[in-house]
């Protein structure tokens, strides 16, 4: 324990531990988008909370539309927005993160679509 409390390497430990990641590897990742941007050098960014599973930087997505359409990327880059812990390039169920997408324009989605990867069995658990 630090001085003012607890170390920023026991908070970690401790946020990590809520997380539940072993729970989050055996769901299919899926997030609610809930708005859209274009960053320079990063591409359009998906922004929302994630609802179950997990994703990590350089999966396949796809991405549903409320209109059925689906479309097919790749998540670039994975910015949560917490300061509870280092960024790994994961994304965990509960936290709100921006997701960098490949090969999709701004255009293309809107609030209500949802992103999902298909996790649950591919790590064995």
């Amino acid at each position: 324990m630090g001085l003012f409390g607890k170390s920023k390497k026991e908070r970690e430990k401790e946020y990590m531990n809520r997380l539940d990641v072993p729970s989050c590897l055996k769901e299919d990742f899926e997030l609610i988008i809930d708005d859209v941007f274009t960053i320079m050098g990063v591409g359009t960014v998906a922004v929302g909370n994630i609802l179950i599973g997990m994703c990590r930087e350089g999966e396949n997505a796809c991405i549903y539309k409320a209109n059925g359409d689906v479309l097919e990327t790749r998540i670039t880059t994975v910015d949560v927005h917490t300061k509870e812990r280092k960024a790994n390039g994961c994304g965990y169920k509960t936290e709100h993160v921006g997701l960098g997408l490949r090969g999709i324009s701004k255009e293309q989605l809107e609030k209500g679509d949802k992103v999902i990867v298909k996790n649950a069995n591919m790590y064995g658990m």
